[in-house]
């Protein structure tokens, strides 16, 4: 009884000499909910610190299910960045390249399908190399260079019309400008005007 008696004595001289923060804090190491015991208390997550970490931009491209820009901590590596994008699409040769690999800020990683791989590895060549991605820096789509995967992923382009395309760029040459992709089969006007921002031709 003394104890409790002298508790609330004892929290106002504490108050007198060091003021609410301090004494509250005191208290509270000292004493517990159910009264005496030794109890520490843990420090607020508010108030821990917080180390700061560097963020990379990486570019993710190719047999992926979201191509685009993405954001990771530093040290993050190139099998991070495509599960962010979505995972590996269907036509993606997952073992072309080292995921393991740690990724380097403003990169761009080109995930290749594997019809790209077979083509690479027998021209010994990787997918990290440049140019090897048939979008270029703009984003922009090469019309020459793309895939049935590739054209897929422009607004308006499904399978039936991405293998159209290829399918007439095989017959008749690469195309001289992309007005030409008109020619292919299902591809009007309209559909051209939704395309015109997102291709090229190299």
């Amino acid at each position: 009884m003394k104890n409790i008696i002298c508790l609330p004595v004892f929290g106002m001289l504490l108050l007198t000499l060091f003021g609410c923060g301090s004494a509250q804090t005191y208290l509270n190491e000292q004493m517990d909910s159910d009264g005496g015991e030794m109890q520490t208390v843990s420090e607020p997550a508010a108030f821990r610190a917080v180390e700061d970490v560097r963020i990379f931009c990486v570019h993710v491209s190719g047999s992926v299910l979201r191509p685009g820009v993405y954001e990771l901590p530093e040290g993050s590596r190139l099998f991070e960045a495509v599960e962010l994008a979505g995972g590996f699409s269907a036509d993606a040769d997952q073992e072309y390249m080292n995921l393991a690999e740690v990724l380097e800020d403003g990169k761009q990683y080109h995930i290749p399908s594997l019809e790209e791989a077979e083509a690479l590895r027998a021209g010994g060549g990787t997918a990290a190399e440049e140019g090897s991605s048939p979008f270029d820096a703009d984003g922009k789509l090469d019309i020459n260079r793309a895939g049935v995967e590739d054209f897929m992923r422009l607004n308006g382009i499904g399978e039936s019309k991405a293998r159209a395309i290829v399918a007439y760029r095989e017959e008749n040459g690469p195309f001289g400008a992309i007005e030409e992709i008109k020619n292919v089969s299902g591809i009007g006007e309209g559909t051209f005007q939704r395309l015109k921002d997102l291709i090229t031709v190299k």
